[in-house]
Parts: structure tokens; C-alpha cells; sequence
């Protein structure tokens, strides 16, 4: 069972007009109407009345209290009012998915806003752990790639530390976009590349390794090849004209399923053209390619590109703890305290529901665009670090105070 510890409830005062709105065309987001209204200011007797809805529907799951003994199971106590209840009404609408089929149909809206209020007046808790600063949560996290790290160690042999390999024959990893780099592994893997160590290789990473070793070395800055190659470069240069389209005018490629060639290994590029053209690589155009110059025009051609400057590709790094936190902020608070009554607060939340939550919106389980798209590029080392940041601060009750407005 879990020890909650009461803690004085630290009031936050805001302003409340009825022009407030932020995001409109969500359910979770459209601005507060009339009968929700009412929630954010509620007679003793909706209060009463969502004791005893509480009592007979809700505490079985979230205590009276609003504090559960279940992980993954909310806490509801000092929760936003008008967060609460409008994910009843996407319960009742099936516009949320419900585990456990407990939420729907048996409450009506009268009741919904009643329990709704109950548990937004209750104390918030929090667990008697030592709040996680913002810094600590980063500390934990200062490699972004550190789960791949280890998937990576067989790749540094022969492609270095950030892919910019130093051998002679060796490609140079960095430069190329995530999506090339992924159809490339997969390449190995379905036999269209033919390469006995690297199917072996590909073939113990998962996909999102995979992915993540391609972000890791688009973000790496690209050195050019210091191997010189033994052609002319002026004919080369001539030569490479047919190439621009896909490969750009100096070798830096603009589209993300195509390889950049500025500053490759020259000996690299004629091994890799002469598979495109024996078939050990299987690329219709590039066969075509490949087939239209002779061993001297591959050469040039490597020596040409060999001397071109290497440009990184405009892909963005992975964020860091810190940096997330302070997304997540922008709706949910300072500290994960919202003072918007439609975002919920997730300052001492249950840490297994923080992250069974984050899952569900990164898979597309709850259908929130906002939330998809915030929770879709997390990493599973992202989703604990932000669930124990957030379940580990102290919670906050909000105050409303109603405003005189003019149209």
C-alpha cells in the first residue's frame, strides 16, 4: 500500500475571465463553457453531492481521498476540476479509451460535475521522497543516446566514435540522414546489400535502435575523409554532373533518402559502385548509373567527392531531461502545477500512471494530437525520467477568482 504524506496545500491564485481559451477544436482544449464553469466555484452542495457519487462509483479505485492504493491508478486529489471532468465525458463517449469499463454510463453529468468538483477541493499529497530538481532529473540523463550506446560498440571499430570512420575503405556514417541510414540496415537485413557481418549486425538491433543509431549519427559533426583518392578531380567534378539531381551539386544530398557523398572514403565510393553494378547491391538506378562509367571515371569521381566539404544534416538532436520538462510546463505548470483548470496537474502523480499515460500517447492509444506529438519522440529512458521528475514534485491547489468581464 501506498504512504501518502498531507502536505499544507500552497495556493495559487489566478484570474479567470470568460474570454479565456487557448487551443480550440479538441474537447481537452476548447474554452471553458458556462456549466463547467460552475465547477471552478461549487456550493457546499455539489461538493456533498460528489462526496456521495465518490463513495458509491470512484473510491474503489481512487479512495475517498482521492489517494490509490493501486500503481497505474490516479491520484485524483487537488486535480483540476474541469480536467477531471471532461475526461468523464470522454469516458462516456468513447472518445477515451476505458480499461477497466468502469467509467461509463451508470453516472449522469449532473453527478460527473459533482464528483469532478469533490476531488478538486481535496488536499493535495505527494509522496515523502525527496523532490527531483529539474538538474538532478538531467544529471541522470546527460547522454541522450545512452541506451544505444552499448548497441553501438560493434560500429566504432570501423566507423569511429561518430562515424566519421579513418580507415581507408571504410564508409563515413555521419552526413547522412536518419532515413537513409535506416533503409540502409534494412538493406543488409532483406539481402538487397549483400554483406555477411553487417546482416549480422543489423540483424541483433531493433527498429527503434536502429532509428535512434541513424539520429545519433546525423547529428554528429561530419569530417571530410583524409584519404585523398587517385583520380582527377576536375574530371570528376565534370562527371558528377549526372549525380546532382539526387546526390546534390557538391555531394551533399537535400533529400533524407539519399546519401550525401561530399568528404566519402574514396576507395568506399568505387567498392560501393562497383556493387550497384555487379548486382551485390540491388538499386535499378543505380545500376544504370554505375553502368555508364568505366573503372578510370569512378576514380575521378571518388577523388572528386573525397575532397568535397561534408555538411551536416539538418536534424535535431534528441532533447534532454530538462529540456522536456520545460515543454511539458508550457500546459502543465511550473513543476507540472497547471493553473489552466482544463490541463491536468501532474506534480504527485502516480509514477506508473505518468508513464502507462506517456506510452498510451505516444502510441497513439489516447487520441490527443497535442499529446501524441509531444509524447511520440520520447524514448523509453525519456518516459522514466519525466514520470519521476513529475510524480516526485510537490503538488499544488489552485484558487480561481471570478472577474468581472465586458464583451
Amino acid at each position: 500500500m501506498k504512504r501518502a504524506m498531507y502536505i499544507p496545500s500552497i495556493v495559487t491564485a489566478i484570474l479567470f475571465g470568460l474570454a479565456s481559451a487557448l487551443v480550440q477544436g479538441q474537447p481537452l482544449t476548447n474554452p471553458v463553457n458556462e456549466k463547467e464553469r460552475a465547477v471552478l466555484f461549487p456550493s457546499t452542495r455539489m461538493i456533498n453531492q460528489g462526496r456521495d457519487v465518490a463513495e458509491a462509483a470512484c473510491a474503489g479505485c481512487h479512495g475517498m481521498d482521492g489517494i490509490s492504493d493501486h500503481n497505474g491508478t490516479p491520484q485524483l486529489a487537488g486535480q483540476r476540476a474541469v480536467y477531471l471532468y471532461r475526461v468523464q465525458q470522454a469516458f462516456q463517449d468513447g472518445s477515451r479509451p476505458d480499461e477497466t469499463n468502469k467509467h461509463k454510463g451508470f453516472i449522469n453529468d449532473e453527478a460527473v460535475l459533482a464528483v469532478s468538483a469533490y476531488y478538486a477541493s481535496l488536499a493535495a499529497v505527494v509522496q515523502p521522497e525527496t523532490p527531483l530538481s529539474a538538474e538532478q532529473a538531467d544529471e541522470l540523463n546527460e547522454d541522450p543516446f545512452m541506451v544505444i550506446r552499448d548497441a553501438m560498440t560493434k560500429c566504432v571499430k570501423c566507423h569511429g566514435e561518430t562515424g566519421n570512420a579513418d580507415g581507408s575503405g571504410m564508409p563515413s556514417l555521419s552526413a547522412q540522414h536518419p532515413d537513409y541510414f535506416v533503409a540502409s540496415m534494412k538493406g543488409y537485413l532483406d539481402g538487397s546489400r549483400s554483406h555477411k557481418l553487417m546482416k549480422k549486425l543489423a540483424g541483433n538491433l531493433d527498429e527503434a535502435t536502429i532509428r535512434d543509431m541513424g539520429v545519433f549519427y546525423a547529428v554528429q559533426e561530419p569530417l571530410r575523409t583524409q584519404t585523398q583518392g587517385q583520380g582527377d578531380a576536375n574530371v570528376g567534378q565534370r562527371l558528377s554532373q549526372g549525380c546532382q539531381s539526387c546526390h546534390g551539386v557538391d555531394g551533399n544530398a537535400n533529400k533524407a533518402d539519399m546519401p550525401s557523398l561530399a568528404g566519402q572514403d574514396a576507395k568506399y565510393f568505387v567498392k560501393a559502385m562497383k556493387q550497384y553494378r555487379d548486382g551485390k547491391r540491388q538499386h535499378e538506378k543505380m545500376f544504370e548509373a554505375a553502368e555508364k562509367f568505366n573503372e578510370q571515371d569512378l576514380l575521378d569521381l571518388a577523388t572528386y567527392y573525397a575532397a568535397q566539404e561534408p555538411i551536416k544534416r539538418d536534424v535535431r538532436a534528441p532533447l534532454k531531461s530538462t529540456e522536456w520538462i520545460a515543454r511539458c510546463a508550457r500546459c502543465h505548470g511550473i513543476d507540472g502545477n497547471s493553473s489552466d483548470p482544463r490541463f491536468p496537474m501532474l506534480a504527485g502523480q502516480d509514477e506508473d500512471y505518468l508513464k502507462k499515460t506517456l506510452k498510451a500517447y505516444s502510441a497513439g492509444g489516447r487520441d490527443t494530437t497535442t499529446m501524441h506529438a509531444m509524447a511520440d519522440p520520447l524514448s523509453a529512458m525519456d518516459i522514466e525520467r519525466i514520470a519521476a521528475y513529475f510524480a516526485s514534485q510537490q503538488p499544488k491547489a489552485v484558487v480561481y477568482i471570478q472577474l468581472p468581464c465586458q464583451d
